[in-house]
């Protein structure tokens, strides 16, 4: 018995709009099923009744008023509702889920407000943004 068969597996596929994550998706969720594995295809946001709500909340731009913080515990709502109603149970039972985005996008996303309100007060040039991120 593999790992996945025991406790599940979760794969998560990160990336910009357009680089085909969602194709990955599909072909690695049929190659998974035609070998007989139980899988789920999810997303992030939504995935689930409740984090489907939150997301039609975030991307009508309705929550953009409240600033960063709130867009945050949005995503953090979202994303519990996801995990608890949809990830976990998946999981429990063995399956394995691929899930387009999750935590590293919302690093990625919700951090980049942050980052460009610092260096905006800052003042930084270009080539120290560079900078800073490579290192």
């Amino acid at each position: 018995m593999t790992l996945a068969e025991k406790t599940g597996l979760f794969i998560s596929f990160e990336g910009g709009e357009g680089a085909g994550k969602s194709t990955q998706i599909r072909t690695l969720a049929e190659a998974l099923r035609d070998r007989g594995f139980k899988v789920v295809v999810t997303r992030e946001p939504g995935g689930s009744p409740g984090a489907e709500a939150v997301r039609h909340v975030l991307l009508s731009g309705a929550a953009e008023p409240f600033g960063v913080r709130m867009e945050a515990i949005l995503f953090a709502a979202a994303r519990n509702d996801h995990v608890e109603e949809v990830i976990r149970p998946a999981l429990e039972r063995g399956e394995i889920v691929l899930c387009d985005r999750f935590l590293d996008s919302s690093r990625v996303y919700q951090a980049r407000p942050a980052i460009w309100s610092r260096i905006s007060s800052r003042r930084c040039s270009a080539s120290r943004l560079m900078a800073s991120f490579r290192s």
